[in-house]
């Protein structure tokens, strides 16, 4: 009988911790959760132009670099004109070639930097303000705008702002929503969305 209790206590208590260990939950225990990243929750299909500003303003308030691609013109889905910055006067003394042959590519690389550079508790905005109305022409619109940037990053030597003025073309895609396929950068004399894609 002994014999019987030496191998039926080994399979008890296996059978015992086995069933607590199923019971993770209750001691607090959970799978790992994925981490967070960017969403699309804060994009607004841009059936207006105006639209496209405030998601610009979005993707900068919420840090969703897909929300800041898609303001862009995709020339490789919808054939539309080839994205092009144009930076401001004096970038090719201080960045010679920097810009050459930027692309949406660059873009999407220059904000993902920006964005890993600024504690998920710090300021990071966009304010855009009209100099002149959308001035709209078939499929195309064309906006003049005075700009600041507030990037509270966690680099050494940068700028923490930027101002500047700017200009957008944009055009309308197969879905009627509007993208920019023209970007010009307007120095006047501060730091500028130039020197910030330069910069990170």
């Amino acid at each position: 009988m002994k014999r019987l209790h030496i191998y039926i206590f080994p399979f008890l208590l296996l059978s015992f911790l086995g069933g607590f260990t199923g019971c993770g939950d209750l001691l607090g225990v959970r799978d790992p959760e994925p981490p967070d990243r960017p969403t699309e929750s804060h994009w607004t299909p841009a059936t207006t132009p105006p639209l496209v500003i405030e998601n610009l303003k979005e993707a900068f308030q919420y840090r969703e670099f897909e929300t800041y691609m898609k303001c862009l013109s995709d020339t490789h889905n919808y054939n539309l004109p080839a994205f092009r910055f144009q930076p401001s006067a004096v970038s090719s003394i201080k960045y010679p070639g920097k810009f050459d042959a930027w692309s949406p590519a660059d873009e999407q690389v220059w904000f993902q930097s920006l964005l890993a550079a600024c504690p998920p508790d710090s300021l990071l905005s966009v304010t855009i303000t009209e100099d002149e109305p959308f001035v709209e022409s078939l499929d195309t619109v064309e906006y003049q705008f005075t700009y600041t940037l507030d990037v509270h990053h966690n680099r050494v030597g940068p700028p923490t702002q930027y101002e500047g003025k700017g200009v957008f073309k944009m055009v309308r895609d197969s879905r009627n929503y509007w993208l920019i396929y023209f970007w010009e950068d307007i120095s006047t004399g501060e730091p500028d969305w130039t020197d910030l894609k330069a910069l990170f």
